[in-house]
């Protein structure tokens, strides 16, 4: 996993420059780069993660919206990088999660979730933004990154 959040520019000159003594590709993660860059880390050979500070702008999910499917992974990145109602991909999601009350950290208990914090359940609504963007339907979405996964991380299976 190559961390890639406001750097891709420079991810992609250090990969490039780098790219003999890269194996097997690998994923780019928490990519929020344009799609020049996107094009760049995809003929390097890379996958390209996305999580919630990939769906900030419109313009990120434009980007998005053009990743190969078969070059596409999704993330959480918990316990960071939630989808807030400020970002563009907001208003895409489609799954709530009020079974979850929302508490302070220091009142967590079982059951129940931290307010703030992104929780693994939340890579439902990351495949949902990126199925409404890519105009695909979430389950078919899903057998095609769970492919990729097991491609990546799976491969002896």
């Amino acid at each position: 996993f190559l961390h890639c959040r406001a750097a891709a520019d420079d991810l992609v000159k250090i990969l490039s420059a780098n790219i003999d003594k890269v194996k097997s590709g690998g994923v780019v993660h928490s990519f929020d780069g344009t799609t020049e860059e996107m094009d760049t880390i995809l003929d390097l050979g890379f996958y390209i993660g996305i999580n919630g500070c990939s769906l900030k702008t419109e313009e990120n999910l434009k980007v998005v919206s053009k990743i190969p499917v078969e070059k596409l992974m999704i993330e959480t990145d918990c316990p960071w990088c939630d989808i807030r109602p400020s970002h563009a991909g907001h208003k895409l999601v489609e799954t709530r999660f009020e079974n979850y009350p929302a508490v302070d950290k220091k009142k967590w208990k079982e059951g129940v979730v931290v307010k703030g914090r992104n929780e693994p359940h939340n890579i439902r609504q990351v495949l949902e933004i990126i199925a409404a963007v890519k105009e695909e339907s979430t389950e078919e979405l899903a057998n095609k990154v769970f492919e990729n996964t097991e491609k990546v991380f799976f491969k002896d299976k």
